[in-house]
Order: C-alpha cells, then structure tokens, then sequence
C-alpha cells in the first residue's frame, strides 16, 4: 500500500515544478441543470479557469489550485452553493499566499483548512439571509499545489484520484453512507459500488454552521496526474479506466472529452465534472513517471 504523507512532518525543499491544468463539465443526460462547478488557477497571479473550453492552463513554479465542487441534488441553489466554495476557497488561498502563509507544512495545511471553513460559513449565510437558497448545500474537494506537494482536502463525496504509472489511487474517502458501511464492516467495497443508497452524503458545505474536513497530501513525482471528479464520473467509470484513458490522451483537454464521454456512454444520470493536472518536474519532462 502506498504510505500517504502525515501533516506534520516537515520535508527538505523539493524542486519546483510545472502543472499544466484543464477541466470540463457536463449536466449528464438526466438532469435538467448543471448543479456541478470546477475552478482551476494560478494563486500567484489570480488567473482562474471556471468554465468549458478555457484551454490548458500552465503555471510554473508557483502555487496553484484545482477545486470540484457538486452542488447537493435535490437541495435549492445547488448551482450556487457549488460556484461559491470554486470562488471562496480560491480567494481564501490567494490572500494566504500573498501574506506569505503558504511555507511549511503546518502553515499550509492550516490554511487549506480554514479556506473550506470559509467556504462553508459563506455558503451558509447566504442560505440563511436569502429565503430563495435555503437550504442549498456543496460538495467540495479541494487540491493545492505548492511546493513539490499535493494538499488534498475534502467534504462530501466528490474524489480526487493521482494517476502515478499504471496506477490510480483515491486520495479522499467519501463522505458517504455507504463508506460509512464499508468502513462497519457492513458492505463490501463492491456492494457499496451497486448500492441504491451510494449517493448518499453525510456531510457538505453549507447547510450547518460546522463542518468537519477531511484532509491528506503527497509529494508529487514527475509525470503524475491528479484527478478530481464529481461522482457522476466516479460512479461510471473505474479507476483501471480512468489510467487506461490517460495513458490514451496525453493533451489534457481531450483526457477531460475521454473522461465525460465515457461517463456519457454509460448512462450520465447525473451531471459530469472533472478538473486534471498534469505535473512535470523541470530536466525529467522526457523521462518516465516513477512508478
């Protein structure tokens, strides 16, 4: 099993590296509306990519963030809870790195923290001063690229995936009823993958005044892609597929066409999104990713 990083170790400098960034969304073939936002940027100079067609995004050796966010189904304003938590969050994390938070581990990491707090108080006022969005809620998955690493944080049940080799491995855990389940011992992680109740979440942003992250974080290797997704792709496609579409679509913007056509393909009952970036390391461009 591939050890993931604790939070409070310190690591020495690691070079600084190049992530390339694209992201799309679809509303599925059931629904009537696109509940789903994704946000990608550069912190440093405030370049923001929030909708379709906004072409690959490079930014060298400087922050950067990728950001899915699925607005609650059935809930009012999903729309707008979720394009709320893209723009807080992003907003947080440039003003954190302006003030010069962003060093160190501890530092970092409470910043991610306090972004999706921020996040959630903001979708949470405005709920309760505007009668039209009562109510509304937001999953939120969040990665920060800094310093050689990968800061991942979590509420709901969208996924961040980093595609290393042949591999693709689930960085969050869902928020869900049915991993609740799987963790008891009550369901297989096969049956919680059939469950009629899979789409159940146990927490998100914005209906109560608290909400409890979840967070973790890696070094990135050269040629590592992370993924982030709304469940309407990761309940349609697998991680196996999701390497084999990678390995299939270098440029970005088609791997981002390939993942949503696949979702599609199979049936889409729920709106699509997925944010990926490619990250390189300055001299081992050509050289492959370790495994």
């Amino acid at each position: 099993m591939n050890r993931v990083e604790p939070f409070t170790a310190e690591f020495p400098a690691l070079p600084a590296g190049t992530i390339e960034i694209a992201g799309c969304s679809d509303v599925g073939l059931i629904r009537e509306r696109n509940e789903d936002s994704f946000l990608f940027g550069n912190l440093a100079t405030g370049e923001t990519t929030r909708e379709n067609d906004g072409g690959v995004m490079v930014v060298e050796a400087a922050p950067s963030l990728l950001v899915v966010a699925d607005g609650v189904g059935g809930a009012v304003s999903g729309e707008v809870a979720s394009d709320l938590a893209t723009e807080v969050s992003f907003r947080h994390l440039r003003e954190r790195l302006q003030s010069g938070a962003l060093k160190g581990a501890v530092p970092i990491a409470d910043s991610l923290k306090n972004a999706v707090i921020e996040a959630n108080s903001a979708i949470h006022a405005r709920s309760k001063s505007d009668p039209g969005h009562h109510g509304m809620g937001t999953t939120a998955t969040i990665a920060l690229v800094v310093q050689g690493m990968v800061y991942f944080a979590q509420v709901g049940d969208s996924r961040a995936y980093i595609i290393r080799s042949d591999n693709a491995r689930q960085m969050t855990k869902d928020q869900s009823l049915v991993q609740r389940m799987v963790d008891a011992g009550k369901l297989t992680p096969e049956q919680a993958e059939r469950s009629e109740h899979r789409n159940i979440i146990l927490q998100a942003l914005g209906p109560e005044e608290a909400i409890v992250p979840e967070f973790t974080r890696d070094r990135l290797q050269n040629g590592d892609i992370i993924l982030l997704c709304s469940d309407g792709l990761s309940n349609q496609i697998t991680a196996p597929q999701m390497v084999a579409l990678a390995a299939a679509n270098p440029d970005l913007e088609a791997l981002c066409s390939s993942l949503i056509a696949r979702a599609i393909e199979t049936g889409a009952p729920d709106n699509v999104t997925v944010v990926v970036g490619r990250y390189t390391i300055p001299g081992l461009e050509e050289q492959a990713p370790a495994a």
